[in-house]
This record gives C-alpha cells, sequence and structure tokens, in this order.
C-alpha cells in the first residue's frame, strides 16, 4: 500500500487528484491539505506516509521549502513534486532541495503511476516531456559548439590560398601552375582540407568556407 499527503492550495485540483490515483488499487490518500506547512503539522502528530504529493506555489510554505524541511528533519516520507511549472530550474531546484520526483501537472495517468511505484523503491524520476526538454536544449547546445569550434580552424596562408582557388572552380593542376606547385601537393592539401574542416568532399569544403567567411 502507498499512502500519500496531498498538498495544494486548490481545492478542486486535490480532490481530482484523489479521485484519480485512489481507483487504483494499493494507493490511499491519507490526508489533504492547503500547503507545505500543513503537511509537516500533519508529520509531527504522528501522520504516516510515504509519498508527499505537493504543488510548487503555495502559501506558507511551498514545494520546494517543504521538500528541503523534510531531508532536513530526517523524515523517511518522499516528496514527489506535482506542479504546472515545467521550467528546468523549477525541476532542478526541487531534486537538489530533497524531492525524489518533479512532474508536470499535463503527464498521463500511466507516467503519474508509474513515478510513484518507482519512487517507493528509492528511486528518482524526472517528468519524460521535462526530459526531453533538457536533452533539445543539450543537443542545440552541443551543435552550437561544434560550429564554434569548426568556425575557429587555423588556417595557414597557403590553405587559405589553396581553399580560395578550389572555391574559384580551378582543378588541382590549375591550382598547381598558379601557386607554383606540384600536383600532387595540391591534392594533399585538397585532402588536408577537407579532413581539418570535418566536411565530406570539395563541394561540402566550398559550402563550409563561404558560410564561415573564408572565400566570398
Amino acid at each position: 500500500m502507498i499512502n500519500i499527503i496531498l498538498a495544494d492550495d486548490h481545492h478542486i485540483i486535490r480532490t481530482s487528484i484523489k479521485a484519480l490515483i485512489e481507483k487504483h488499487e494499493g494507493i490511499n490518500v491519507v490526508a489533504e491539505v492547503p500547503d507545505g506547512l500543513a503537511v509537516l503539522e500533519l508529520l509531527e502528530k504522528g501522520t504516516k506516509a510515504d509519498i508527499i504529493l505537493s504543488d510548487i506555489v503555495m502559501p506558507r510554505l511551498d514545494g520546494i521549502a517543504l521538500a528541503n524541511t523534510i531531508k532536513e528533519r530526517g523524515y523517511n516520507t518522499k516528496v514527489v513534486v506535482l506542479s504546472i511549472l515545467e521550467d528546468e530550474k523549477y525541476a532542478s531546484n526541487a531534486l537538489i532541495s530533497g524531492a525524489f520526483a518533479y512532474l508536470s501537472k499535463d503527464i498521463e495517468e500511466d507516467e503519474l503511476l508509474f513515478c510513484l511505484k518507482h519512487v517507493m523503491k528509492g528511486k528518482r524520476y524526472l517528468s519524460s516531456n521535462i526530459c526531453i526538454s533538457i536533452l533539445e536544449r543539450f543537443n542545440t547546445q552541443l551543435n552550437m559548439l561544434s560550429r564554434k569550434m569548426n568556425t575557429d580552424i587555423n588556417f595557414t596562408e597557403r590553405e587559405i590560398n589553396v581553399l580560395k582557388l578550389i572555391a574559384d572552380g580551378l582543378t588541382n593542376q590549375e591550382i598547381a601552375d598558379k601557386l607554383y606547385l606540384s600536383r600532387r601537393t595540391v591534392e594533399s592539401q585538397r585532402e588536408a582540407l577537407i579532413s581539418k574542416t570535418g566536411t565530406k568532399n570539395s563541394a561540402s569544403l566550398v559550402r563550409f568556407a563561404m558560410r564561415n567567411g573564408y572565400v566570398d
């Protein structure tokens, strides 16, 4: 049996959540309160609960402060934050403060149930939509970093000269004649430029050079 205290300052939300989770066998709401301070008062009076399902924004004591206080006082009950706030900073602050999970209020019923059972095993959980948001932002940052690294290439004077002539459409022999180099040297230079810029061929090398201002 999972015994739960609901903490939310909106009565209709508490009622809805209670109706939602108590229809599942093995879950029991032992109390409903409007704020974090009321939760602490219940625990101090001896109310037993495995999980506190709490909102963040509440009067007197908010959800993050509640998680932190429960951690500091050494209660065994675990805080699961269920909030409309999907900003990553709130999730991060809640988990750092001692919450075992952070869920957004638009999650599906099965994810909420999965989270409660997961937390009962002593594990932590972050809402899937927030995880996706974090991964998307991380991927964007990686791409931006990759582009920055690619554009901060230190080319030699010869490489720039060869690059400009490649962009002009000259063949290896024509470049060799123009720069007084052997054709083999120009071929090696072209391959080195492709490798250095991480491009696939001469066409993509030229696009890279134009996009990043190395040639006009």
